[in-house]
């Protein structure tokens, strides 16, 4: 509001502003801090205090480097107010990196495209890089018609006719420079209508029109007079006219403008002049290295923090790795000493189970016992063979195998069956002969299944202890069955 009735700087408003910067630094708020950074930086830039707005652009451009665009408050506005300012101290590959990132929020159909277009085109036309500059400016040209946005439009003109001052084509740049003036002067816009001016009565003199340019530039510096913080371009309009009175000879002329533009240089050199925006150039630059230097050793910084992060973990995975490690070796030890000795068990009780049966003379109920044992002992080796095939460790297999052995060693082997039958002779010698005169065409598998089941052994049992499956137990009974019909039943 006070910024808004004095029209210039004033102590009302510069207060206001530095506070409220020094109430956002105090923010975690970084979006907050950008806005207010660079509302108040703008406020000094545009009334030419250009030091006094570089530490505020400073902060706000050092947080725009590393805050995303969708983040931002207002984010069109503030990366084009950033961009005016670093392109006006001729920072102009930064003016030109924010109005690109403003560029890209923005609709087509905004009067704003045009507005950052032709930023972009004016910075590269300062740049001296024409081609791209008119490219720009173009599009800008149409974006401005197609937005019916009459002021920008007169404004991309004034920069087209720059390019044409550029390459001497003065006809073009004289006819776009008057259509500038006039639709600024519609638009009421007496600020551009100065600008143009200046430029027109720049290219009077450096065309040689010498009336011309006279009559235009007093025209500017009447309005750049009415205003405090035009002094820039008084002062520019002023030095032109100078060179017309000396080119004309007028003493008296030239004097009044000497000592107009001595006094204009003592205002501007600590403002807007040549000399303070080369000095806030070189503050900038210096910032910046210092910035790349700071953001340098803090990287260096990090990069150490990591290595030596990276080396602690690395370190304690290793001792991780060596404990699973010795761990599992450990383990694998006791596993084997807790096989050794259940292996050790099952060969004790086989052992027991044969020392018995010769103990009792191989006597047929010391065989029905011995047969009994043997199938337990097979139950609990197949019980931990079972366990041991859903391990795929290669000890593990090891391990398997010698069950499997031992497991086979268990099984009815011919020896075994013979000695078995024998004892079976030697008592029960009625039962035998019966079978064989009744049976005569039974094998020796026959004969052993059938006699096997004599001893009381069910069909698991005599399956375990043949080393046959279930099924085919109950198979060769119901072969038996068909074979010799009910005659055989009262044997099984």
């Amino acid at each position: 509001m006070y910024r808004e009735e004095a029209d210039s700087l004033n102590a009302k408003s510069s207060k206001l502003y530095e506070e409220a910067a020094t109430l956002a630094s105090n923010s975690k708020n970084i979006p907050l801090q950008i806005w207010v950074y660079t509302q108040t930086g703008f406020y000094f830039y545009t009334y030419n205090q250009y030091e006094t707005a570089l530490p505020f652009f400073l902060k706000s451009s050092r947080l725009l480097d590393n805050t995303p665009d969708v983040d931002l408050i207002e984010g069109i506005e503030v990366l084009k107010r950033n961009a005016y300012f670093f392109g006006t101290i001729l920072e102009h590959e930064k003016s030109i990196r924010y109005l690109t990132r403003a560029l890209n929020l923005t609709n087509t159909r905004s009067k704003d495209y045009a507005t950052l277009l032709n930023g972009i085109g004016s910075c590269y036309l300062d740049l001296n890089e024409l081609s791209k500059a008119e490219s720009y400016l173009l599009k800008a040209q149409k974006s401005a018609l197609e937005n019916k946005d009459t002021l920008r439009y007169a404004k991309v003109l004034g920069d087209l006719a720059r390019i044409d001052i550029k390459r001497k084509n003065w006809e073009q740049a004289e006819k776009l420079l008057h259509q500038d003036i006039s639709l600024s002067e519609q638009a009421g816009s007496d600020r551009n209508t100065m600008f143009a001016r200046l430029q027109l009565g720049k290219m009077y003199w450096e065309k040689s029109d010498i009336e011309k340019a006279y009559n235009t530039l007093q025209k500017v510096q009447q309005y750049a007079r009415s205003k405090s913080y035009l002094k820039g371009f008084e002062y520019d309009a002023t030095e032109l006219l100078l060179r017309i009175a000396i080119h004309q000879k007028d003493s008296a002329e030239e004097l009044l403008l000497r000592r107009s533009l001595d006094s204009l240089s003592k205002i501007i050199n600590s403002t807007e002049g040549k000399e303070v925006i080369s000095n806030v150039s070189l503050k900038t630059q210096k910032e910046n290295i210092l910035w790349e230097l700071q953001a340098e050793k803090s990287k260096a910084e990090k990069a150490t923090f990591f290595r030596l992060t990276w080396t602690i973990i690395s370190f304690l995975l290793l001792l991780f790795v060596i404990l699973i490690y010795l761990y599992n070796k450990r383990r694998l030890k006791l596993n084997n000493l807790e096989f050794e000795q259940k292996l050790l068990v099952f060969q004790y009780e086989k052992i027991q189970s044969e020392k018995k049966l010769i103990a009792t003379n191989n006597t047929l109920e010391s065989y029905k016992v011995y047969l009994t044992e043997k199938n337990h002992q097979i139950e609990k080796l197949e019980a931990v063979i079972q366990e041991d095939n859903n391990h795929k460790s290669k000890i593990i297999k090891k391990q398997t195998n010698a069950l499997q052995q031992l497991l086979s060693s268990h099984l009815m082997t011919n020896e075994n069956w013979q000695t078995f039958k024998q004892a079976f002779i030697n008592e029960q010698p009625a039962y035998y002969d019966t079978l064989l005169k009744r049976f005569p065409e039974l094998t020796e598998s026959n004969l052993r299944l059938l006699l096997l089941h004599k001893a009381s052994l069910n069909n698991q049992e005599i399956a375990q202890i043949t080393g046959v499956t279930l099924d085919a137990v109950k198979k060769a009974k119901q072969r038996l069955r068909k074979k010799y019909s009910e005659a055989v039943e009262e044997f099984l």
